[in-house]
Parts: structure tokens; sequence; C-alpha cells
């Protein structure tokens, strides 16, 4: 397949994607609003922000468009493979989950808000062990990984503070945490004018002890009789988990600014060498 052809291909699976899970996110959230009895105060704001983010997002995954190959083969895809796919389901449930939340307040959709929640936790070590076992890993798909479980990080921990469940410190902690991702990938991106994903061990081990805590919390809040003292020692070695990831995250900042210089290359889908 020529250069041309395989990106046109590409577009259109991107395109084809982001519509599909446009319309599956309308219908998660129809699956709410009519038992739940806000459809008609709620849709027209719902369709108009979930619209915007999904065109957002179609016009970021163009954008990236020369990030979608296999990174231990080097081969160039044309069209969104199944790793890739299932961080995306996770990527478009954000507005989603953030307009149910807001409803939960008021319309009795708790339970089967947090079921959902469960479902996107499952997205997240879904796609990890999908792209390893299949070797699929693409840098456009580390790019969004990193992104969805800092978005969802930041969501849940909000709603769960919305509803009391974890105190304000730990809310604290988790956006200082995400504050200084935000300003390290700035600084990367303005002294060496790219985007180099890199996911430490830490940074994965971090995001897990807060889904760990967050699993417990949904636990204790179904089952109403969870130990005190247990809550508040898993919310602690969380938090202690967290604090170290930033540690790991700035070393692992400072290291990529003494990398190297990469060869620049001519964005012509041939990687040639620029002269």
């Amino acid at each position: 397949m020529q250069e041309h052809e395989r990106i046109k291909s590409l577009r259109a699976s991107i395109a084809k994607t982001v519509v599909l899970y446009f319309a599956l996110q309308c219908a998660v959230f129809c699956a709410f609003a009519l038992p739940g009895g806000f459809l008609t105060a709620h849709w027209w704001r719902f369709f108009g922000a979930s619209a915007g983010f999904h065109l957002f997002l179609y016009i970021l995954l163009v954008c990236f468009q020369n990030d979608f190959r296999k990174e231990a083969t080097g081969e160039k895809l044309a069209k969104i493979n199944l790793a890739n796919r299932i961080t995306l389901i996770r990527v478009s449930t954000m507005p989603t989950l953030l307009f149910l939340v807001v409803a939960a307040k008021t319309y009795r959709i708790r339970y089967p808000l947090l079921a959902l929640v469960v479902a996107i936790f499952v997205t997240d070590f879904l796609d990890g062990y999908v792209s390893r076992k299949a070797n699929e890993v693409t840098k456009a798909g580390r790019m969004m990984d990193s992104a969805s479980d800092y978005c969802l990080i930041v969501v849940l921990t909000l709603v769960f503070r919305y509803y009391r469940l974890i105190p304000i410190w730990f809310l604290a902690l988790v956006l200082i945490r995400l504050g200084i991702q935000v300003v390290l990938m700035g600084t990367l991106i303005i002294v060496k004018r790219r985007v180099e994903p890199k996911t430490t061990p830490m940074g994965k081990i971090a995001v897990a002890s807060i889904m760990v805590a967050y699993s417990f919390e949904v636990l204790g809040m179904i089952t109403g009789n969870f130990p005190a003292a247990a809550k508040t020692g898993i919310e602690w070695l969380s938090a202690a988990i967290v604090a170290a990831s930033i540690g790991d995250k700035i070393k692992s900042f400072v290291a990529s600014l003494n990398e190297a210089e990469p060869e620049r290359r001519i964005s012509d889908g041939d990687d040639k060498e620029r002269p």
C-alpha cells in the first residue's frame, strides 16, 4: 500500500471510530437518562459537549497520525488497531462520566454509575494486555493511554471527593501530582520540541494504587461496613506511593533533558534523513 493510500485509510478509520464512539456515548447517556428521568433536562447539553469533545479528539488523532506505527517493527498502521480502540473507549467516556456524576447528585443512578466506573477500570488493564500480547504497542497508543490514565484519575478523584468518599488532602495530592506532570511535560516540549511519552514502572504503580484505593472505597460504599481503619490505611499507602512517584517522575524528566537530540527527519512518510 502506498503512503498516501495508507494515510487516507488511517484517517477514515479514525473518523469511523470517533463517530462510532460518539454514538456509543449517546446510547450510554440515554441508558442512564431515560430510566433516571433527566433526558429532557440534560440531553442537549450532553450532546453539544460530547460532540465538541469527539471533534477535538478526531483533530488530535489526525495531528498525530504519523505516530500510529508499531514500535517493535516500525510497521505503519493503515487503521486503528484493537489496543488503541480500547484506549479510545476510555477517552471517549470522559464527558459522559462527568455529566452522569452531576446528574447522580439529584437522580438515583449512583450504583449504575459505579458499574460504569468499574468498566472503565477494566479497559485500563485490557488495552495494555492486548497491546503487549499482540505486539501492537504504538507511540500514539502510549500517549493516549497516559493522557487517559491521568484524565480518568482526576475525574474519579473529583467524583469521590464530590461524594465525600476521600479526604480533601488526597484530592490535593492527586492534583499536585497532575500539575507537576503537566509542568514537566510542557518544559520538555519547549526545550526538546518533541513529545516522547515515557511510562515509568513507579508511575504505573501509582495509578494502580489509586484505582485499588478507589475500588475499596466503592466496596465500602456498597457494603456499608468496611472498617474505617482499613480504609484510612489504604488511603495513606496509596498516598505514599503517589508521593514517591513524584520524585520518580522528576528523575525521569531530568534523564529526558540530558538525552542526546535525535536526528531530525522529514515528515513526508518516508523517514528520509534531513541533509
